[in-house]
């Protein structure tokens, strides 16, 4: 299953588009060439590795709560366990998207802020 959400970024001041690729045994979360995967362990939990989320993330000033990887895995493993379809995913997905979009947008404007995030 792929979608593609629409992040909004305040260092360029727009939405950029992320590609989410949901398959059994990994899911990735990418804004071309940048690359952040979650890898299913059986009897363990998920893995992630190559970029760092976060890090591709606040690269376009992005500051996402700590639990935000977590919750890209719970509609990973709600979607590979039969619980939802791609549909639901790509609607619980675009959910995240909105919230982590108003705390971006949410976050201090003034100038003294500006310079430090």
């Amino acid at each position: 299953m792929e979608c593609e959400l629409r992040i909004f970024s305040p260092r360029w001041g727009r939405d950029d588009v992320y590609g989410v690729n949901l398959q059994r045994e990994s899911m990735t979360v990418a804004l071309a060439p940048r690359v952040a995967t979650c890898t299913w362990r059986e009897n363990r939990d998920p893995v992630w590795g190559g970029e760092d989320l976060e890090t591709i993330l606040r690269n376009d000033s992005i500051y996402p709560p700590s639990i935000l990887p977590r919750l890209f895995e719970h509609v990973w493993t709600s979607w590979r366990g039969g619980e939802i379809d791609d549909a639901a995913a790509a609607r619980e997905l675009e959910a995240l998207t909105v919230w982590l979009n108003e705390i971006t947008r949410a976050k201090p404007a003034t100038d003294f802020w500006r310079r430090y995030f």
